[in-house]
């Protein structure tokens, strides 16, 4: 592995942890608040980062058994799980804002769920290639066919939009820690839809096409870039629906 190989996979090692620390910690509030947003929202944030488990799996392979995942797994345990993460969120986001539209939007998000995963299974028993190749130099980084791109673009972009509709709810609270969460979830919904148009779209265009050299110092610096913006989003999303004391004192200060 080179330097670019042990930073991209350490560091979404470190966000996944983090992640799947924080999704379960919110999750668990339900047992003490019984609100089922809790587990929602905690299901979408620990399903929706799992864009980024396959290549924290592999490089702890790499180190243990100097192995990576098969192409397959990469591409099944990075992709299946992102309709039922926007399920998730959609569930949430309507039983916050839009309860009444509730049924109507889980109609629709369930069909191009479907759609979705009907597409990815097609392609991938039909012709892996087309859902997404991993270059032997780049053993942590697929680059994923056009139409894969676009259902997670679209994804992404669902959830973005909802998510800034619903902190901008929270910025117009009167109450300074609605506020403050507010601003929170609208910087954990920015910086992560920007990790992955940066790493799960325009990536997948730009190398190849673009640039065909995958030592090139734009590969280092977009690696750490996302991964920084990842682990931001993270915790700002956590401060946004959790706010812990010492969140709250850092912020205030």
């Amino acid at each position: 592995m080179d330097i670019v190989d042990i930073l991209q996979g350490s560091l979404s090692l470190l966000y996944v942890i983090i992640t799947f620390f924080i999704g379960f910690s919110i999750i668990s509030k339900y047992g003490k608040i019984k609100n089922r947003l809790y587990i929602f929202v905690g299901t979408f944030w620990l399903m929706i980062s799992t864009l980024w488990l396959p290549e924290a799996i592999s490089f702890l392979m790499s180190i243990f058994l100097q192995l990576t995942l098969a192409t397959e797994w990469f591409l099944i345990i990075g992709n299946v799980f992102i309709p039922v993460a926007v399920i998730a969120w959609i569930i949430a986001y309507t039983d916050m804002v839009n309860k009444n539209k509730q049924k109507l939007a889980l109609i629709l998000i369930i069909i191009f769920s479907i759609i979705f995963e009907v597409l990815f299974f097609y392609y991938f028993f039909m012709d892996i290639n087309l859902i997404g190749v991993i270059d032997p130099l780049r053993p942590f980084s697929p680059d994923f066919g056009y139409f894969l791109s676009v259902l997670i673009l679209i994804s992404i972009l669902v959830i973005f939009f909802s998510g800034l509709k619903f902190a901008r709810t929270s910025l117009n609270s009167e109450n300074e820690e609605v506020r403050m969460k507010g601003k929170l979830l609208q910087v954990a919904f920015i910086t992560f839809t920007i990790a992955v148009l940066l790493e799960k779209t325009v990536r997948s265009i730009l190398f190849g096409l673009v640039f065909t050299d995958p030592t090139i110092p734009i590969l280092f610096i977009m690696v750490v870039v996302v991964r920084l913006l990842l682990i931001t989003s993270t915790f700002a999303f956590y401060g946004g629906f959790l706010l812990p004391d010492w969140m709250k004192t850092i912020f205030k200060k």
